[in-house]
């Protein structure tokens, strides 16, 4: 199943966020910190503050947005793992004039200090991306 440009955009806006010390996704992140840290691997809420204003500013609706994340698998750095986020939001109106449930999921890999773990990376094609350098074949 394709997603909606518009629902890609925002799950990459989102992932942007993370990345960054921006106060926008500091309730997103505490969510996203609670799952790596339970002992279920899980966390459930409501999304507040900035990430939720912008979230509903971009669906155009008012109704509240529920953030549900499961840890997928824990890395063996400590207080790393991957991550699955589902943000829901009921009321949801479409072009047509309906109003529709809308849930993004999106996975990611995240460690408790807000860094990307290194388990798994290869650093020498990262930093070939990173230094605009094409993979020799």
């Amino acid at each position: 199943m394709k997603a909606p440009p518009k629902t890609l955009a925002m799950a990459l806006s989102v992932l942007g966020l993370l990345g960054t010390s921006d106060v926008v996704a500091a309730d997103l992140k505490q969510h996203l910190i609670a799952a790596i840290d339970a002992p279920d691997g899980r966390s459930d809420g409501e999304l507040s503050g900035r990430m939720a204003d912008f979230f509903k500013g971009q669906t155009r609706s008012p109704a509240p947005v529920r953030l549900q994340v499961r840890t997928l698998r824990k890395f063996a750095e400590a207080g790393c793992a991957r991550l699955e986020a589902t943000l829901i939001q009921e009321d949801v109106p479409t072009k047509d004039g309906k109003r529709i449930p809308l849930a993004v999921r999106y996975e990611l890999n995240l460690c408790r200090d807000g860094q990307l773990p290194t388990e798994g990376i290869d650093l020498d094609a990262a930093s070939r991306v990173f230094s605009g350098e094409s993979r020799r074949q």
